[in-house]
C-alpha cells in the first residue's frame, strides 16, 4: 500500500506543485540553477536516447535508415553539445520571466486547460515560423549559420544555436504570457515536449513502415532534413500551414 501510495498520480502532482511553488518563491539565482538542471537533464537524456534508438534502428535496413549519409564535419558533435549547453543556459535565464507573468500553477478545469493548449499551439506555430524566417534574413544569417553548420543533423544538432537564436526561441513563452493568461504547468509541459520534439525531428531517421506513426515521423524528419540541406524552405514547426501560405513548403529532400 505504501509503495502504491508513493507512486500515485496525486502524490506526483503534489510534489510537482511544491517544486513549482519553491521555484516561484526562491531567489532568482536558485531558480535559474533549477531551470538549468532541468533543461540539461532533458536535453542530454532525450538526445542520448533518440541517438541510441536511431543507431539501433538503422543497423537493420528493413526497419529504417538515415535520410542523409554524408560524413559528419570534424568536431561537429562536440561543437553541438557545447552550443546546446549554452542554449539551455539562455532558456533558463529567460524562464525567470515566467515567474512574473503566470496566472497560476494548474488550470482549474479541463476546459481551461484545453483553451490554453490550443491558444499556445496556434501562437507558437505562428511565432516559430516567422522567427525562423527572420533568422534567414541577411541581418540574422550569421547567427543562424551556427545551427546550419550541421548539414547532416543529429539530435545533438537541435539546440546547436547562437545565443541570439536561443533567446528568440526562449522568448516565445514570455511573449505569449504577456498577451494571454496561462498557467505555469502548461508552459512547462509545452517546453519539455517542445524540446523532445525538436530533438526528434533532428534525428535524421526515416522508418520503412507504412503505418500512420511511421508516416508522421518521416514527414517531420524529412521536412527538417530538407530545411538543413536546401535552406529557405520548411520553416514550420508542427505543421505546414504558413509554409503553404508563403510557398516555402518543400517535400523532396535534396540529400546525398
Amino acid at each position: 500500500m505504501c509503495i502504491k501510495e508513493g507512486l500515485s498520480i496525486s502524490n506526483i502532482l503534489e510534489y510537482l506543485m511544491l517544486m513549482f511553488e519553491f521555484w516561484i518563491q526562491t531567489n532568482w539565482y536558485i531558480a535559474f540553477v533549477m531551470s538549468l538542471v532541468t533543461n540539461l537533464i532533458v536535453y542530454f537524456v532525450a538526445s542520448y536516447l533518440i541517438t541510441y534508438l536511431t543507431q539501433k534502428i538503422t543497423q537493420h535496413n528493413r526497419i529504417g535508415k538515415y535520410i542523409d549519409n554524408r560524413p559528419f564535419k570534424k568536431g561537429q558533435k562536440l561543437s553541438e553539445i557545447k552550443n546546446g549547453i549554452i542554449a539551455c543556459s539562455v532558456f533558463s535565464l529567460v524562464s525567470l520571466l515566467a515567474r512574473e507573468l503566470f496566472v497560476g500553477i494548474l488550470p482549474l478545469s479541463f476546459t481551461q486547460l484545453l483553451i490554453e493548449v490550443i491558444a499556445f499551439t496556434l501562437f507558437y506555430e505562428t511565432y516559430s515560423y516567422f522567427v525562423h524566417r527572420l533568422l534567414h534574413t541577411k541581418q540574422f544569417r550569421k547567427p543562424h549559420s551556427v545551427h546550419h553548420y550541421s548539414v547532416r543533423i543529429t539530435p545533438w544538432s537541435a539546440y546547436s544555436v547562437h545565443p541570439i537564436e536561443a533567446f528568440l526561441i526562449g522568448m516565445s513563452a514570455p511573449v505569449f504570457m504577456l498577451i494571454f493568461p496561462v498557467h505555469l504547468s502548461v508552459i512547462f509541459a509545452f517546453h519539455i515536449l517542445g524540446v523532445v520534439f525538436t530533438l526528434l525531428i533532428h534525428s535524421n531517421l526515416k522508418l520503412n513502415g507504412s503505418n500512420i506513426f511511421c508516416q508522421l515521423l518521416n514527414r517531420y524528419t524529412e521536412c527538417h532534413a530538407a530545411h538543413h540541406s536546401v535552406g529557405n524552405v520548411n520553416f514550420g514547426f508542427i505543421n505546414s500551414f504558413w509554409d503553404l501560405c508563403f510557398k516555402t513548403k518543400y517535400i523532396q529532400s535534396k540529400v546525398l
